[in-house]
């Protein structure tokens, strides 16, 4: 059961806002992915009754032996004073759409009085970090052609903690901090947001608050859980995550499983695992198995997360890769293999071989390094954000 009838592949979102992938080649209908015995049910969910077994949706209840739970999460603006109201959510493919047209609008309102874009990403996680250098790229790459207010636009991201989140590595760390600043854009690291206003970012530096101007806001500084699970009868980990058993169950809910952003699953160290793509996509078949053992009347065996590395894109600057021991390194095409491997890592999660999905990855991969602007399609989807919803 989901609202949506498609499944939103978010790591390769940000090359939808700069026309390098087109909506269909992140969002997969869900009839191409899943097996025909699975019967699928689009539906909002709009309360859970765990002591009696039944989901409610907004076309009605449906009652269960088993449930996985994988609501997902939800942008958290942290109670900031202005950021829900100022700054542009990132999360799903409306968001990105969005985001799109408001940069183009804004572009175009720069350029007629002669001012730079000034862009401002919140949040210094991968998601940041990605759109960061692919919206640095988009906005320059036409300034010979379109004047200087393209050349000449600021692109700033700001992140609360000291350093970078993303990639965790030391050394890659740093490589990917001298690549971005080798392309001018701003880092403003160690500097919590105070306030979001209509034109500009407040940080704290120090014992300074500085005022950063900005004419597009992007807030990628983290999310929480779907509410709904905020009303289950069930013990909290980090976050307001539910804490499951180390076989993904629910604690006095064995029939229940929960994975994904809605799940704090303990790791071996005493800790809890992030919530990462990487470590939902394990969860998912770890599930798979558990579910499978409950049915035949089975004890589950408990999740192991086998951590496979990571990979950042940096837009025309190249990539970052840490993976197997290796740590690989590409500012520009030619220099490392890690700048042609980066499209086939990614769109090889899509799903099941498709022609959608193969069409996806070798339209991308010529692109890297040739950005442009143009207009946004006409393609229309459900805007499900929260802020739509309520509007």
């Amino acid at each position: 059961m989901d609202r949506n009838d498609f499944f939103l592949f978010t790591p390769l979102l940000y090359e939808v806002v700069t026309g390098q992938l087109k909506p269909e080649h992140v969002a997969r209908p869900l009839g191409r992915l899943v097996p025909r015995t699975v019967a699928f049910v689009q539906a909002t969910v709009q309360s859970v009754d765990l002591r009696s077994r039944i989901v409610r949706a907004d076309h009605g209840e449906l009652r269960y032996d088993f449930l996985v739970l994988a609501l997902g999460s939800e942008p958290n603006f942290y109670g900031i004073p202005g950021a829900e109201q100022y700054a542009l959510t990132f999360k799903w493919l409306p968001d990105a759409l969005r985001l799109r047209q408001f940069v183009l609008d804004r572009l175009e309102q720069a350029r007629h009085i002669g001012r730079a874009l000034r862009i401002t990403v919140v949040g210094a996680g991968c998601t940041g970090v990605e759109l960061a250098a692919d919206l640095h790229d988009w906005v320059r790459a036409p300034a010979a052609g379109q004047g200087a207010a393209a050349g000449g636009s600021r692109v700033v991201l700001v992140e609360a903690m000291p350093q970078l989140l993303c990639p965790t590595d030391p050394r890659l760390m740093r490589a990917t901090v001298d690549a971005l600043r080798s392309r001018e854009i701003e880092l403003r690291l160690g500097a919590p947001v105070e306030a979001v206003q209509p034109d500009a970012v407040l940080v704290r530096r120090g014992e300074v608050r500085e005022p950063i101007p900005a004419d597009v806001v992007v807030w990628t500084a983290g999310v929480r859980p779907n509410p709904l699970v905020q009303q289950l009868p069930v013990p909290f980990g980090p976050g307001g995550r539910v804490r499951v058993e180390p076989t993904l169950q629910v604690p006095g809910f064995p029939e229940v499983l929960a994975v994904g952003d809605v799940a704090a699953c303990p790791d071996l160290r005493g800790g809890y695992l992030p919530a990462t793509a990487q470590v939902a996509v394990q969860q998912a078949a770890a599930a798979a198995r558990a579910l499978r053992a409950l049915v035949d009347g089975r004890a589950p065996q408990p999740f192991r997360y086998r951590r496979k590395g990571e990979i950042l894109g940096l837009g025309r600057m190249g990539a970052v890769a840490e993976a197997f021991g290796l740590r690989l390194v590409g500012y520009r095409p030619g220099c490392s293999g890690v700048w042609y491997t980066w499209p086939g890592c990614r769109t090889g999660e899509i799903g099941r071989p498709s022609r959608g999905r193969g069409r996806g990855a070798t339209r991308w991969v010529p692109r890297r390094g040739k950005t442009r602007i143009s207009e946004v399609g006409r393609t229309e989807y459900v805007d499900q954000s929260p802020a739509a919803r309520t509007s």
